[in-house]
């Protein structure tokens, strides 16, 4: 077996055939398929048209310039062609070298987008969705399992921030967005409204049998959760007690927490009475967990919305997804609280 290599093209023929020239029987090893250079050598033929410079394309493709200069000088050899003039500060390309950069590049073009139509096929549609901790952990987690198991083919990314991530950012392909449903540039539905009351555990309520209306709260122990930047949209202890009525200070010391969870934990415990927003805590009456003493809610004109970019169109994923919390969001509402001795009917 006898070997000849030329511009890191190998070219293997039996001592049988070693009487027919080298670059003959290149040529015919070429005319089987198509009748093309090595590759690698468009490859860096392209590359030093692009950036006009023997440097940069050496840069771009991790080869030394001399290789480079030694795969053009190859390239040029098998055209019979000159297709760069040497300049005393980079490189000019020829008409030929130019009608032959064109072509190169748009066949390099259609590779990269059929690759990349390729893998997108084979991968999974994935789709993010941001929204609040506490949205994420009461809200959406408990009902992944069942999103999952009517489209399995979709990988769902949840990102949990307070702070809130916009899909017209381009991090996010979804928002659950709390406010009054306007937003720049996105599309907002409305999941369900702002309905806001007192909660605590069994246990407490039967410990403190004289909390039966707004103004006894004073007396009690208030678990405060402290947001992290001051909102005048936000409900606390203080607006909810005044748009009850009463305006008086609470006699107790207070517990301030800055975390919801930490807050929902703390009324569970028996700690003291919180504020519980109806889309996390009607669940948890209706388990039993905590109980709500007073029959008043504060409902806002703000509420919890399903956001995406402002466009024509979103993929099926999306689409799915959207569908599938709409129809969460009106299950929910079914959902009836109990209580210890409030029915919460208004």
């Amino acid at each position: 077996m006898c070997r000849f290599e030329a511009a890191n093209f190998s070219l293997y023929w039996r001592p049988a055939d070693a009487i027919v020239a080298p670059a003959l029987c290149m040529q015919r090893a070429i005319v089987r398929k198509y009748p093309l250079p090595p590759l690698d050598l468009l490859h860096s033929f392209e590359a030093v048209a692009r950036h006009l410079s023997f440097t940069l394309a050496a840069d771009e493709l991790c080869l030394t310039q001399s290789a480079v200069s030694r795969q053009i000088k190859a390239l040029e050899d098998w055209l019979g062609l000159r297709l760069f003039r040497r300049l005393h500060r980079g490189v000019e390309v020829t008409p030929d070298g130019q009608r032959l950069f064109d072509s190169v590049t748009r066949g390099l073009d259609d590779i990269s987008e059929c690759l990349a139509a390729l893998g997108a096929a084979s991968k999974a549609p994935q789709i993010t969705v941001s929204a609040s901790v506490a949205f994420s952990w009461f809200w959406l987690m408990p009902r992944l399992e069942r999103f999952a198991a009517l489209q399995p083919e979709i990988d769902l990314r949840v990102l949990a921030a307070d702070q809130p991530v916009l899909p017209s950012t381009g991090e996010v392909d979804v928002a659950i967005l709390f406010g009054a449903g306007k937003w720049e540039g996105l599309e907002a539905e409305l999941l369900f409204g702002e309905r806001v009351y007192p909660v605590c555990s069994p246990g407490y309520l039967a410990d403190h049998p004289e909390l039966r209306q707004s103004a006894d709260l004073l007396d009690q122990t208030l678990l405060h959760l402290e947001y992290p930047r001051a909102s005048a949209g936000e409900v606390d202890w203080r607006q909810w007690l005044l748009r009850q009525g009463v305006n008086g200070q609470p006699v107790r010391r207070a517990i301030r927490l800055n975390s919801y969870p930490m807050v929902l934990q703390a009324a569970e415990a028996g700690r003291g009475v919180a504020l519980g927003w109806s889309y996390i805590t009607d669940q948890i009456l209706a388990d039993g967990r905590l109980v709500c003493p007073i029959d008043k809610a504060l409902e806002t004109s703000d509420g919890y919305y399903v956001s995406t970019s402002a466009r024509p169109s979103h993929g099926a994923a999306i689409t799915a997804f959207l569908e599938w919390i709409m129809a969460e969001a009106k299950g929910g509402s079914d959902v009836r609280m109990r209580s210890g001795n409030a029915s919460h009917s208004e």
